[in-house]
């Protein structure tokens, strides 16, 4: 942990990241109310889980935002050309991923070949919730802090941070830094298996440090 003079001294700076986390690896905050068979959708910009979709019927899907409320059924449209019966009946049990290139795929059971998409207006909607309440861009971080995002082992999304604020417990920084705070929550990270075709779950305690006056965040990490 960085010092507390100088997390009370350091600046705090406006920054944008992208995800530093290898393939197939993100994060959630996992709502409390979802369907049993809820499946991320995951995003390789931001290394996060931004929704869920529930399988009504092959290729329809309930999609539900990052808090679990429901938004609208989703009729996928099929990208692979030929598709066999066993194939439809497969797309009941994959997932969502949106790529860093922008496209939107759904990879189904263990063939790689099966993919469908959701609309880019979902996709919107679904980036849109992350924006309520504080919102991710008005964060600032310290240098110090910063330096850490650059690093795959500490790595968090900043809308991840963000809802720790927002949702997580609140108590006075240990370091008694003037106007500083620490927040922690239960956050989890999601690892795809690519035998068992889909999502381990691994969860984690994260907590952070930051100075209200300007929410600057000068410290977080997450361990088990």
């Amino acid at each position: 942990m960085i010092s507390g003079t100088a997390a009370k001294q350091e600046p705090g700076r406006y920054y944008t990241f992208e995800s530093r986390l290898p393939q197939g690896v993100f994060f959630e905050i996992h709502p409390g109310h979802l369907p049993g068979n809820a499946k991320p959708v995951t995003d390789e910009t931001s290394g996060m889980c931004i929704g869920y979709s529930v399988a009504q019927a092959p290729g329809l899907w309930q999609i539900y935002d990052v808090q679990g409320d429901f938004l609208h059924l989703e009729e996928a449209s099929l990208e692979t050309p030929l598709i066999d019966p066993t194939d439809i009946a497969l797309l009941a049990l994959g997932f969502f991923r949106i790529l860093r290139t922008g496209r939107v795929l759904f990879e189904a059971g263990s063939r790689a070949a099966i993919s469908a998409k959701i609309s880019q207006g979902t996709v919107s909607i679904l980036r849109g919730r992350l924006k309520f309440g504080l919102h991710a861009r008005k964060l600032k971080m310290t240098e110090t802090a910063a330096s850490h995002m650059y690093e795959p082992a500490r790595y968090v999304p900043l809308q991840i941070q963000e809802r720790a604020i927002r949702y997580g417990k609140r108590m006075p920084d240990p370091r008694e830094g003037k106007g500083m705070f620490r927040y922690e929550t239960d956050i989890y990270k999601l690892r795809f298996d690519k035998q068992l075709q889909e999502y381990v779950y691994q969860k984690y305690k994260f907590e952070m440090i930051v100075r209200e006056s300007d929410w600057t965040i000068s410290h977080f990490q997450y361990f088990h």
